[in-house]
C-alpha cells in the first residue's frame, strides 16, 4: 500500500476538499483525486462522497481512517526509531504491557537520564505476545510483563526473567456495593457481575492468566477486556462491573482515591500473588541494558 496515498486521504477527510490538498502538497486536484480512486480501487470501496464543492467521508471511509492513521503513525515511528538508532551510541529501546507497572519503569528511566543525559529512548506499549517477540527478534532491548496464574514466557524461551516487583492480585468493587464492605472476596460474589482486564491490544496472555489463578471463574464469556483503564474505572465505580487491579501499583492499597473503588484480595485455593519481571536476552550487548537492569 502506498504510504502517500494514505497521508492523501487523511488529508482530505480532514480537509474535505481535493482541492485544498492539492494546494497545499503543489500539485494538481486531479492527482489527488486520481489517488483517492486508485486507494479505493485497491480496497475495493468507496471512501468518499464526491459533491461538487465538498467530498465526504462514507461510512466505509470512516471504518477505515483509524487504521490509515495507525499505519502512518507506526511507519513514522519506526522511522524515527531506526534514525535515532543510527545517530546515537546511548540508545534503549523499551516496552511495558499496562500502565500499573510503567510507573516502575519511567522511575528507573528517570534515574537512568539524571546520569546519562544524551540517553535516546524508545518506548512502547503492547501485548505480552508483542513484546515478547520484540525482545527476542531484538527490536526491544528489555520488556515489562507479569507473571500471575502462568509464567511471562515458556520454561523453552531463551530469554531471561528478572522479577523486579511482587505483590498481590486484586479486584476492584463499587463502594455502591454492598460487597465493598467485606474484607475478602468469595467465587460466589464474583459470579454477580461482569468480570474486567485492561490490556492495550487484543491479547489472550492476560485472559489465560487470570482463568488459571481462578479457575473457578470458568465461564470465559464473564470477563471483558477493556482497552484504556479510565473506562475500567468509571465501570467499577458506578457498579457495572468488577475489575483486576494490580495490587501495590495502584495509588491506594483499599481504596481509590476518589473513594469510589474499594480494592479487595479474592478468597480462592490458589495464591493471587503475581511478580512483575523484566524480560531481556543475555546476549544483547548493549551497555545501558545493565544500567537499566541496576535501576530496579
Amino acid at each position: 500500500m502506498d504510504l502517500n496515498r494514505l497521508k492523501t486521504f487523511l488529508k482530505v477527510a480532514q480537509y474535505g476538499s481535493f482541492k485544498q490538498v492539492a494546494d497545499e502538497n503543489f500539485i494538481t486536484q486531479r492527482a489527488v483525486s486520481k489517488q483517492m480512486r486508485q486507494l479505493e480501487d485497491e480496497l475495493n470501496v468507496t471512501l468518499f462522497h464526491r459533491g461538487k464543492n465538498k467530498v465526504t467521508l462514507t461510512p466505509e471511509g470512516h471504518r477505515f481512517i483509524s487504521s490509515a492513521q495507525d499505519i502512518v503513525n507506526n511507519y513514522t515511528t519506526a522511522l524515527n526509531d531506526l534514525h535515532r538508532s543510527i545517530s546515537s551510541d546511548q540508545m534503549l529501546r523499551v516496552g511495558y504491557f499496562s500502565v500499573f507497572e510503567k510507573k516502575l519503569l519511567q522511575n528507573a528511566l528517570y534515574s537512568l537520564l539524571t546520569v546519562n543525559p544524551k540517553l535516546s529512548l524508545t518506548i512502547r506499549e503492547g501485548s505480552n505476545e508483542h513484546l515478547t517477540e520484540s525482545v527476542r527478534n531484538g527490536s526491544l532491548d528489555l520488556a515489562l510483563s507479569i507473571s500471575y496464574g502462568q509464567p511471562a514466557v515458556s520454561p523453552q524461551s531463551n530469554l531471561t526473567v528478572r522479577t523486579i516487583f511482587t505483590d498481590e492480585m486484586v479486584m476492584g468493587v463499587s463502594t455502591l456495593n454492598p460487597l465493598s464492605k467485606h474484607s475478602v472476596l468469595t467465587a460466589q460474589d464474583l459470579s454477580t457481575l461482569p468480570i474486567l482486564y485492561y490490556s492495550p491490544e487484543t491479547s489472550t496472555f492476560l485472559l489465560e492468566s487470570f482463568m488459571a489463578s481462578m479457575p473457578f471463574l470458568d465461564d470465559y464469556s464473564r470477563i471483558h477486556r477493556v482497552t484504556s483503564t479510565e473506562q475500567m474505572d468509571i465501570l467499577v465505580a458506578l457498579n457495572q462491573a468488577f475489575a483486576f487491579y494490580p495490587g501495590g501499583l495502584i495509588n491506594h492499597r483499599r481504596i481509590s482515591a476518589d473513594g469510589q473503588i474499594r480494592y479487595l484480595p479474592i478468597s480462592s485455593v490458589l495464591p493471587q500473588s503475581y511478580d512483575i519481571v523484566a524480560l531481556y536476552n543475555q546476549v544483547n550487548q548493549n551497555p545501558m541494558l545493565e544500567k537499566l537492569l541496576g535501576e530496579f
